[in-house]
């Protein structure tokens, strides 16, 4: 099936489940990607390209190729498929399960503001459920302790991604991904972390602590509810050496958010760790609104992953 290298800001529609369907091996993969069932309710909808993923971040393999693929504004995993994951990851769409949207169409007519923040969408017909149940029959969701997703076999649908950044900056510049601003922003920042890892070991405004066992608090946040992110001198107290708190890091990124007022979420209680497959439970952690990853540290890497917060590095307002 041929495809379009769809850009940044146009609108595309998902194509039916049948057209989909042809393209997935015995695997329910297609280039080594899956086709979640999560991702089949969204069949015949309209959305607006957020990024070209030409890379992405793969948690315990660094920086890594992708071909043909982009992801869309708005839907994220609801983890219905994956004994309720709120991991919430953007899904990649290989761009032959999309075609471009019919223009001609009153803007109203697309589907596009389906796609807001709510991560749970409308139940399928009855076809649409049986052209499901066919997918999840050929895509495992789980064996044993381990769960597969588009997260999980990120590794395995990636390529080694080792040419100079430069070029890669320059590309996402050309494309509409970096505005010259941000160009320049990247480059700086990664010679900036460049001395500073050579230095430190760490990223630049990467914090860490001293603690060897490090503390918890329990907030019991409700969504809606309003926090305010404490100092980073306060946060820098809950870490231990490797900046991370009961094994969640402190990424340097969520430093610029020190200080300020945000809403929960949703508390987390339960994600798939991407390199090894398994649930694990989370405590006292949540989701602040509109907080994703900008890629400021990973080569402007466009997942846009939720930012993980634990409660100990909050305050009630």
């Amino acid at each position: 099936m041929k495809h379009t290298e769809y850009r940044r800001g146009q609108l595309v529609t998902v194509r039916n489940l049948q057209e989909i369907l042809a393209t997935l091996d015995c695997e329910g993969k297609y280039d080594g990607l899956p086709f979640m069932p999560e991702m089949a309710p969204l069949c015949g909808m309209t959305f607006r390209v957020h990024r070209r993923a030409e890379k992405t971040c793969v948690e315990g393999l660094g920086m890594r190729g992708m071909r043909d693929a982009v992801l869309l504004e708005g839907p994220r995993c609801d983890g219905s498929a994956h004994d309720g994951c709120q991991r919430g990851c953007m899904f990649f769409w290989k761009e032959v399960w999309l075609k471009p949207a019919d223009l001609s169409l009153p803007f109203a007519n697309h589907s596009e503001h389906q796609a807001g923040a709510d991560r749970h969408y409308s139940t399928p017909s009855q076809t649409e459920d049986t052209l499901t149940q066919e997918l999840m029959s050929r895509l495992p969701v789980k064996k044993d302790n381990r769960y597969f997703c588009q997260s999980t076999e990120l590794g395995r649908a990636t390529t080694d991604f080792t040419s100079g950044k430069l070029k890669h900056f320059i590309r996402d510049l050309l494309i509409g991904e970096l505005s010259p601003r941000r160009f320049a922003y990247f480059l700086w920042m990664s010679l900036k972390n460049r001395i500073c890892r050579l230095v430190t070991g760490r990223y630049c405004n990467q914090p860490a602590g001293n603690l060897k066992q490090t503390t918890t608090e329990e907030l019991n946040l409700k969504p809606g509810e309003l926090v305010q992110i404490k100092t980073l001198k306060e946060i820098e107290d809950t870490l231990d050496a490797q900046g991370r708190n009961r094994g969640l890091t402190f990424e340097p990124e969520m430093a610029m958010h020190c200080g300020r007022r945000y809403r929960v979420s949703e508390p987390l209680n339960k994600i798939i760790v991407e390199a090894t497959g398994e649930m694990v439970q989370l405590k006292n952690t949540v989701v602040l609104d509109g907080l994703v990853c900008q890629g400021l540290c990973v080569k402007n890497c466009p997942r846009a992953n939720y930012l993980y917060w634990r409660e100990i590095w909050l305050r009630r307002v």
